[in-house]
């Protein structure tokens, strides 16, 4: 099973959004991460990068 750490703008302990996300999903402007517990989070923005190997993903502000 592969899980990400998701920050927001970098990669930084300080801009950690949510741990172990299982599921990313983007809408409209809105990126909603749901992790193995079922909590859910939407952050406003997209995925600006996805390091699968690496469990991390940035999201950033919608270009």
């Amino acid at each position: 099973m592969c899980l990400s750490t998701v920050y927001r703008g970098e990669k930084k302990p300080e801009n950690e959004i949510l741990k172990n996300v299982m599921l990313i999903e983007s809408h409209g402007g809105v990126v909603t991460l749901t992790d193995i517990m079922g909590r859910e989070e939407k952050v406003p923005g997209e995925v600006v990068s996805a390091d699968l190997t690496g469990g991390t993903v940035v999201v950033g502000p919608r270009s």
